[in-house]
């Protein structure tokens, strides 16, 4: 019979099946450094992932690793929104997600804040509509030079349990790790520069239902989104209360509207756009473009069926007319770059 063992990953049970040609102190290992999410209470498995029969042993808990990641990712692709995300949880399972790409600390400041508050994940924060998260506490991955990362259980590296509470996400914090920094800085980031920031470290994202609405509510819900530049991790645990008790600073955006098929300009394969600080932000598949300048006059005005001539007197209505240059001139260059990224097309 396969020896195996069940782990919960955001939420999803996942059976880990072990080859045979583990040893017992291997397969006491594999076991140990996930015992931090291991499920017990005899729930079914949504879905399996196999231990490598192949790679050497420390390859494989590597793989391993990224093998549930990837499954649970996967499995929730339209159920949640996914960061790339380090999290912790206060006493009331109020849940602070550090978001940032690989190299920006989220491992470390994982393991420094984990002796803090309770572990969430140092992977992944999937967040429900309701704000709910599930916990991930994966083995931390830590680097070792010439050598697979060394997978050490939560327990192994000294991180807190869980508090005996629901987990609900509280703060959506970028990080930027700067070593030149004396002390580490907070501060707000407007909807406009956050989105771009975030979907780069998001899973899945073009499976939701209108996702640049999705994250604006999500990041109205919470408050805002926050930078936080820091110049070591120790110096972060004393910032988590303030980081979860920050006052609200939401950002007024609304859905934009999207040529229709019969105008004279047309959308291209935009998933979703929304208006924020006088921008129109489009998302195109996973890839998003910040419209500034004149050019969110050009998308109102193509998505309210205007031709070229209706879209140079909105602009000229807005903007005034350019000095020493010709608006239409001007204009068409812009749909030309519009044109050119696949936001606008010519019917």
């Amino acid at each position: 019979m396969t020896d195996s063992f069940d782990v919960d990953a955001l939420g999803l049970r996942i059976r880990v099946e072990l080859p045979d040609h583990l040893d017992a102190s291997q397969r006491d290992l594999a076991k140990a450094a996930w015992s931090g999410a291991r499920g017990t209470d005899g729930r079914s498995p949504e879905k399996t992932v196999s231990f490598s029969k192949t790679a050497s042993f420390d390859a494989a808990m590597e793989r391993l690793t990224v093998d549930v990641t990837l499954a649970a990712l996967a499995e929730l692709s339209d159920r949640a929104l996914m960061f790339h995300a380090a999290g912790v949880a206060d006493e009331q399972g109020r849940v602070a997600a550090f978001v940032g790409p690989s190299g920006r600390g989220k491992t470390t400041l994982s393991r420094t804040l984990g002796g803090h508050y309770g572990y969430v994940s140092d992977e992944t924060i999937a967040v429900s509509a309701d704000l709910s998260v599930s916990p991930y506490r994966k083995p931390l991955s830590i680097v070792r030079d010439g050598s697979p990362k060394q997978q050490l259980s939560p327990k192994e590296t000294g991180l807190l349990d869980l508090p005996d509470a629901s987990l609900h996400l509280r703060a959506l914090v970028l990080l930027d790790r700067d070593a030149t920094l004396d002390a580490p800085q907070i501060s707000t980031v407007p909807l406009v520069d956050a989105i771009p920031e975030l979907i780069p470290q998001m899973s899945y994202l073009k499976e939701q239902e209108r996702p640049l609405q999705a994250i604006a509510r999500l990041c109205d819900q919470v408050g805002g989104v926050r930078m936080l530049r820091y110049p070591d991790a120790s110096t972060v645990p004393a910032l988590v209360p303030a980081l979860l008790d920050h006052p609200d600073a939401s950002s007024d955006w609304l859905p934009a509207p999207v040529p229709a098929s019969d105008a004279p300009y047309v959308a291209g394969a935009i998933l979703d756009s929304i208006i924020t600080d006088d921008r129109v932000i489009v998302m195109i598949e996973s890839q998003i473009q910040v419209l500034d300048g004149i050019a969110p006059s050009i998308w109102l005005a193509a998505a309210a069926g205007g031709d070229l001539d209706d879209i140079v007197s909105a602009v000229v209505a807005l903007h005034g007319e350019p000095p020493g240059n010709d608006a239409r001139m001007l204009v068409t260059a812009a749909l030309d770059e519009l044109m050119a990224a696949g936001i606008l097309r010519q019917r």
